[in-house]
């Protein structure tokens, strides 16, 4: 009876490490949080991560955002944005950000219309806005 309660424990133990293994946040510099102010280029619904491709006026910037099923269960869908919208971003830089460009998301603030996303301050967009 032992090995297969122990058998038990370990399977349980993976079963809750695994999904949270894939996020590892240690390319980023967690204790470090960039504004990005541009203009929106691209919006790639996918997974494991989307993507936001947004062009500075000194460069352009990956920013990775969560999941399409992730955003789904929070109200978005792959229409909320649109290239050419006005976007200030906020997240966490890659260790080589200088060179990658790439941004962990942490919000957004779209300029035209006020819409936010800002899950630490429990803030989506307003009603109606997601467009």
């Amino acid at each position: 009876m032992r090995p297969v309660l122990c058998a038990i424990a370990i399977a349980a133990l993976f079963a809750v490490a695994s999904p949270s293994a894939h996020h590892s946040y240690s390319a980023y510099q967690m204790d470090q949080l960039m504004e990005i102010d541009g203009e929106l280029e691209a919006f790639e619904w996918i997974s494991p991560h989307s993507l936001l491709k947004v062009r500075t006026a000194e460069r352009m910037y990956t920013i990775e955002w969560r999941a399409p099923n992730a955003l789904q269960r929070s109200g978005l869908s792959k229409d909320a944005l649109k290239a050419g919208d006005h976007l200030i971003v906020t997240g966490n830089p890659r260790r080589d950000v200088a060179e990658s460009g790439v941004i962990n998301l942490r919000t957004i603030r779209r300029m035209a219309d006020g819409w936010v996303w800002d899950p630490w301050k429990n803030q989506t967009a307003p009603p109606g806005s997601n467009r």
